[in-house]
């Protein structure tokens, strides 16, 4: 997520003596509607997995790679979570960029070769289009051309990993551009409604399994007035066999309005049955960035309260 303050992950578990876990462990397709969640932090895994066990149906887990990290890192927490829910793994989080693409493909190749028995999808390009994943935001437009075309020839590569390993493959927009004359973005190249089409390798746009929106209204890109159903109608064009929804959403800080956070948990984890429900694609997300900061320990946290209720009157995955 864009302009944010991360929290940095502290796990040191090993693969060491996890050779069963290992062979037990599958990849899985996730069951929709998804109903999911960003863990930007798995050091408290046994109070996350106690949460998500609460949660009225599977819920699909987004955890975020850290840089400076090994994959191995991630392996016993990943095991556990895995357990109760399905896991969504990304790759390296847009707040990292600029990155090259030697990094970011042997960063892939590690993470995958690691991990893939227990990460059920890899979302190999977050908030793509942010002009801040590129050295030189504002231009000028001969240079952030240039960089954002190595940019989508560094997703390609990593879709070919990933695909390689027999892997389902996202791809989250940074949703930059409500079409009606306001946006948020540095240059016009950077609006998702163009920028997949124009930067990404057409193998991407044609074989993504999920394409997804992040969306950040309050304070990152105020004043949008999105028509979602003619919006994910868009993205489907761009991305013709990915099902979509949203890969992230949330306020970048934790201190902004109760009212604020309440109602995008309130107005977005139902759309499936709302404003998307006759979209047969839609297969939800949303993803709250700050489920470790907010939601535990789930038994006295207001936020995950929220979040429960507002899931348990809703479709169960299928």
């Amino acid at each position: 997520m864009s302009l944010r303050a991360l929290v940095g992950l502290t796990a040191a578990a090993t693969l060491t003596g996890l050779g069963i876990q290992t062979a037990s462990a599958q990849a899985a397709r996730p069951k929709a509607p998804i109903y999911g969640v960003t863990l930007d932090d798995v050091s408290s895994i046994n109070a996350i997995v106690a949460s998500l066990t609460h949660l009225p149906y599977k819920p699909t887990v987004r955890v975020v790679f850290d840089p400076g990290t090994s994959a191995a890192d991630y392996y016993a927490p990943l095991v556990k979570l895995h357990q109760v829910a399905y896991v969504m793994g990304e790759v390296m989080d847009s707040y990292y960029f600029p990155v090259d693409s030697t990094t970011y493909s042997a960063r892939t190749n590690e993470l995958v070769s690691t991990l893939k028995n227990v990460v059920d999808v890899w979302e190999i390009a977050n908030e793509i289009n942010g002009e801040w994943l590129r050295a030189n935001p504002s231009g000028p437009t001969t240079t952030a051309t240039s960089q954002e075309q190595q940019i989508g020839q560094m997703v390609g590569n990593a879709y070919d990993i990933v695909k390689g390993a027999g892997g389902l493959v996202s791809v989250t927009m940074y949703y930059n551009d409500d079409g009606k004359g306001t946006n948020c973005y540095e240059l016009p190249m950077d609006s998702w409604r163009t920028w997949a089409t124009n930067f990404l390798p057409s193998r991407v746009r044609q074989g993504a399994d999920y394409a997804l929106f992040s969306y950040y209204p309050y304070q990152d890109c105020p004043g949008l007035n999105p028509t979602w159903a003619n919006d994910f109608k868009l993205l489907e064009s761009i991305f013709p066999v990915a099902k979509v929804g949203f890969g992230e959403i949330g306020t970048s800080s934790t201190s902004a309005p109760l009212s604020v956070q309440q109602n995008l948990i309130k107005s977005y984890y139902p759309m499936g049955t709302t404003s998307m429900a006759a979209d047969p694609r839609f297969i939800g997300g949303y993803f709250w960035w700050n489920y470790v900061e907010q939601m535990l320990p789930y038994s006295t946290s207001s936020y995950w309260s929220l979040l429960n209720n507002t899931i348990k009157p809703l479709a169960a995955p299928q």
